[in-house]
């Protein structure tokens, strides 16, 4: 392997090793440091083997030092992209968590390194079991793998990252959140509706005591009969994630 191969190689390591550090799923904190880069250094060696020749002439270090943080700015975005996709479960739960009373029981999530709520963790955590089981591990190495079609490394003529795109995937990743906790959105409000009906027939009966209990009842049942609707969505999210990565990139 001569000196420009060995560059190459650590071009390509550069970029998933910090798409790995940014996506929501592989930059768990109970993943080993050390299996993440081994993990990374062999899907580089993997994918260095598929590259084409580039005639890129690296002599000088000022240029491939540039080449670095550009390979390391596009894993950055594309990790940064998954995990704006992936966190419109987590909005949709802390979205029902407000309505529903659960807001002031959001605690430190050492996992995520965010404040969580109940509902925020529940659709975390069926999120997270939906995408080992529809096999979206795959999709990210596709992704990941599919970006040196559209930006090769090395190749400072290659196009770039589309920065429009990524703000279109971050005003529709709210816009799945409402669609995913819309149920529980409605449920909240006919609860507080009623109540205040009961409250303006019924001024002796205590609604605060009442309301709590009641909306908390309400909102678990209705998560469960919907629950396969929700993970439907969810479904969808992950499914999701190869065409937006691939907007951003073209």
């Amino acid at each position: 392997m001569d000196i420009v191969r060995f560059q190459i190689f650590i071009l390509i390591f550069m970029r998933i090793a910090s798409f790995f550090v940014s996506s929501p799923f592989f930059s768990l904190r109970g993943i080993p440091a050390m299996m993440k880069i081994g993990f990374s250094f062999a899907l580089a060696l993997i994918i260095y083997t598929m590259a084409p020749e580039i005639n890129t002439d690296f002599s000088t270090p000022l240029f491939f030092y540039i080449l670095i943080i550009r390979e390391v700015f596009i894993g950055l975005t594309l990790g940064f992209v998954t995990n704006l996709v992936y966190m419109s479960i987590q909005m949709a739960g802390q979205m029902a968590d407000i309505k529903l009373g659960f807001a002031m029981a959001a605690v430190f999530d050492p996992v995520t390194q965010n404040r969580s709520s109940i509902y925020g963790r529940l659709y975390n955590w069926i999120g997270l079991v939906l995408f080992f089981t529809i096999n979206g591990h795959y999709y990210l190495l596709y992704s990941i793998i599919e970006s040196y079609s559209f930006i090769p490394a090395g190749v400072i003529e290659a196009q770039g990252i589309n920065i429009g795109q990524i703000i279109v995937i971050f005003t529709k990743s709210f816009t799945m959140a409402f669609q995913i906790s819309a149920p529980l959105l409605l449920v909240g409000f006919i609860s507080d509706l009623i109540m205040g009906f009961i409250a303006r027939t019924v001024p002796q009966l205590n609604v605060f005591i009442l309301g709590m209990p009641l909306k908390i009842i309400i909102g678990l049942i209705t998560f469960v009969i919907l629950l396969p609707q929700a993970s439907n969505l969810l479904i969808s999210v992950f499914e999701d994630i190869p065409s937006a990565l691939e907007k951003v990139m073209r």
